[in-house]
């Protein structure tokens, strides 16, 4: 436990220090990891973990913790778990908190999600258009170089007319490009102009973005409109939409509501 405390501590100084370096923020996601495995933490590994989060930016875990911490938190400990509830109570109202991520997979090359005909189960609505799943069998889905789980609230897929073999080729040809466009996206945000655009992204920008989620709507004209909606991390996860017609990208826009 001594070893774990002092390696928090380094770690906490090295992303004050340096005004939270990727290597400083790698360093606090490598405990994370660590505590996040161990099924039956003791108060000591809680409170580190709270911190972490808080330092990270990601206090809805942080509070999580807390709370759970504070059923059987005896004298200090309730004091030094409130230290925290404190500092997230005081940021709430501060919309630029910055939410520090992991980003080292993010500049993996990830494979592009291999799919057969077998894997698509539709749905038939009651207004006759259909909604097409994936199988569970495949559990991730490649967008952007990212992986987004399978599961409904992440992504849609939805056909005007009925999906015939033909269209399910497509679309499977179709998912495998979204997940390798990455020159495609850069060059097209350099050379477009839209509200709060950065100057010249690159390869950092692309690596830190995140899908957050997305939806392909086949039309009567077997267009496949795309909408994929990513989080900025150069500009503190500023969410942004992308739509996309077929393989031309169409537009991109920062929504604040989002």
């Amino acid at each position: 436990m001594k070893e774990l405390t002092t390696r928090f501590i380094n770690a906490k100084k090295e992303f004050i220090n340096s005004n939270g370096s990727e290597n400083s923020v790698e360093n606090l996601y490598d405990i994370i990891y660590l505590l996040k495995d161990i099924k039956d933490r003791n108060f000591e590994q809680n409170y580190i973990l709270a911190e972490i989060y808080n330092l990270v930016g990601e206090n809805i875990f942080a509070s999580k913790i807390i709370n759970n911490s504070l059923i059987n938190a005896k004298g200090k400990q309730i004091e030094r778990l409130k230290s925290i509830q404190k500092r997230i109570d005081n940021q709430r109202n501060n919309w630029n908190v910055k939410i520090h991520r992991d980003l080292r997979d993010s500049k993996i090359i990830k494979d592009s999600t291999k799919l057969n005909i077998e894997d698509f189960i539709i749905f038939k609505e009651r207004d006759n258009t259909y909604t097409i799943k994936i199988s569970e069998k495949i559990k991730n889905i490649v967008i952007l170089n990212k992986k987004m789980p399978n599961e409904n609230e992440y992504g849609y897929l939805y056909s005007e007319k009925e999906p015939n073999i033909y269209l399910l080729q497509s679309l499977i040809e179709y998912i495998k490009w979204l997940g390798q466009i990455k020159d495609e996206v850069i060059d097209f945000y350099n050379n477009s102009n839209f509200r709060h655009k950065l100057t010249n992204v690159g390869q950092i920008w692309y690596d830190g973005l995140d899908v957050f989620e997305f939806s392909i709507n086949v039309d009567n004209d077997d267009i496949f409109n795309t909408e994929i909606i990513l989080l900025d991390y150069l500009q503190n996860d500023f969410a942004f939409r992308l739509e996309i017609g077929n393989k031309t990208l169409k537009s991109i826009k920062y929504d604040p509501e989002i």
